[in-house]
């Protein structure tokens, strides 16, 4: 099942689209995506051959690598460290359009990191991780162990809401619960049926302090595929 995640970061009136996935089989790279109107405006590859040669080497490794890279481009983003001067000028106009130029939609971007970095400041944000990526799945059956933590300063979060949920089924599928004293929760539930376009597994947390969500995209496995 493919690794990666998928994250929505809305900065004043732009919307970044960050996308992160793991390139195998075809080629051992981390390779994050950010999209913004619908126009790649940063990328970020990092390879990990070498690693792969490492005792213990596995997809939980992979997993951690790709939370790792997404969690620093978002970060990176929020904090203008990443240049939105990356967001490219919009086509040329057609009959009847108007164009914005580059220079109008970095400078918008530009405000909109300053508000968004303000915003931050006064809601220290938390993490959601998924603490059995490799495991969560058997026989049909879903068992999440989420755990949720701070991130400044780094600790456990109690009774932080998660809420777990597909998108791209016909029907609402959500399932909620709270996390403990350790910041612990778990989610089990009969894994609902998909169409052959898959779906996306959202867990998303909440506390006071701000929210986090990590996305896996699920598709099902070809029947001519051999697997």
């Amino acid at each position: 099942m493919p690794l990666g995640f998928n994250s929505d970061l809305k900065l004043g009136d732009l919307i970044f689209h960050v996308q992160t996935e793991d390139r195998r089989p075809r080629a051992t790279v981390v390779d994050t995506t950010v999209y913004s109107a619908g126009r790649v405006v940063y990328r970020r590859k990092t390879a990990y051959d070498e690693r792969t040669q490492e005792p213990g080497f596995d997809d939980n490794i992979v997993r951690q690598m790709l939370e790792e890279q997404h969690r620093a481009v978002l970060e990176g983003l929020r904090s203008g460290e990443i240049s939105v001067d990356a967001v490219p000028q919009a086509a040329p106009a057609r009959s009847g359009r108007t164009t914005v130029g580059s220079a109008e939609v970095a400078a918008a971007a530009r405000t909109a990191v300053a508000m968004a970095a303000a915003s931050v400041a006064t809601a220290p944000p938390i993490k959601v991780l998924l603490t059995n990526p490799t495991s969560w799945l058997s026989a049909g059956t879903a068992r999440l162990l989420v755990e949720v933590r701070s991130v400044d300063p780094e600790g456990p979060v109690a009774n932080a809401v998660v809420e777990v949920s597909f998108e791209g089924l016909p029907r609402p599928f959500v399932f909620k619960t709270s996390t403990d004293a350790w910041g612990r929760a778990e989610v089990g539930f009969p894994l609902p049926k998909f169409g052959p376009a898959g779906a996306s597994l959202v867990i998303k947390a909440a506390t006071s302090a701000g929210s986090d969500e990590i996305r896996y995209s699920l598709r099902p496995k070809s029947s001519s595929s051999g697997d």
